[in-house]
């Protein structure tokens, strides 16, 4: 795989490697934080050749820190393997929550929104590596992510080291969708100064010092997506009340037009966005934890 395409600051193409080289930056007691959030935007080459080092007879077991729960590349291998000591904040495969409720990895469930700020104060210790999956990187030497953010800034400003995986199914075309911010710390922070969904607060790269960059390596393995229940009887009425219930009570009354909306996560969220779609609505305003179908 040819990825120097996807490097625009030339002085980091000679830190390209395998996924197997990148992973050696990783040992036995470290604390790795990886990006990604749900099945979106983890790094998948360089823990499945971590695995094959432990498969191989290495013992390396990590402290792991993600945005929320990941792929099974991640969280499920190198559960199966023993290759997990701590892990924060939040987990869901089947393989890794046995483990964890059969003590042989220790468990902290932290709230999503409260681990970077934990991060940044030192309440979990050093981050020694962090992984982070990304469409490309800046002439700047930024990152810019593929299909999620999370913690992923966080992770970069705070790690010792930081190993790229640039994923070639990804496309170019996903500079300039994110909005990179980090407030600022306790007794300092002011307020986050969005007041609409349109606004930007931050950048579309992930602010990264070069410097630390470790390894740059390629990957073409897709997101692991989850696939959601379709929609039924229930959500489907759900879906028609609430765009009823807007028609009727909200739009013209509480407010001359629309109101902003939030959107959840889900089969239910899901058939409420497609019931708005099919409505004669225009100009949407939504704001989302996530982008689903």
């Amino acid at each position: 795989m040819n990825i120097e395409n996807r490097i625009f600051n030339n002085s980091l193409k000679r830190l390209v490697m395998s996924a197997d080289e990148a992973s050696r930056f990783i040992e036995n007691g470290m604390t790795v934080a990886c990006s990604g959030f749900t099945a979106c935007g983890y790094p998948k080459a360089v823990p499945l050749a971590l695995a094959d080092r432990i498969q191989a007879g290495e013992q390396i077991r990590v402290n792991l820190i993600t945005g929320a729960s990941v792929g099974e590349e991640l969280d499920e291998t190198l559960a199966s393997l023993g290759g997990i000591a701590r892990r924060y904040p939040y987990q869901t495969g089947s393989i890794i929550q046995k483990a964890v409720n059969e003590g042989r990895i220790m468990y902290q469930d932290i709230h999503l929104s409260r681990l970077a700020d934990q991060i940044r104060c030192g309440y979990l210790g050093r981050l020694d590596v962090a992984v982070i999956e990304a469409a490309a990187i800046t002439e700047g030497g930024d990152i810019i992510p593929t299909t999620s953010v999370g913690n992923s800034a966080t992770f970069v400003r705070e790690s010792e080291r930081i190993i790229v995986e640039i994923n070639t199914t990804q496309p170019l075309e996903l500079a300039g969708m994110h909005d990179i911010y980090i407030p600022e710390p306790f007794g300092r922070r002011r307020p986050i100064p969005i007041t609409k969904a349109s606004q930007r607060a931050g950048t579309t790269a992930i602010p990264c010092d070069s410097r630390k960059i470790a390894a740059i390596c390629p990957c073409d393995i897709k997101d692991g997506t989850r696939s959601l229940a379709p929609a039924d009887n229930i959500s489907s009425a759900i879906g028609d009340h609430l765009v009823d219930f807007v028609e009727r009570q909200v739009r013209g009354k509480l407010c001359d037009g629309l109101p902003p909306f939030q959107s959840g996560v889900g089969t239910l969220a899901n058939i409420v966005m497609r019931r708005m779609a099919e409505s004669d609505w225009g100009g949407i305003t939504l704001w989302a934890e996530v982008i689903q179908d």
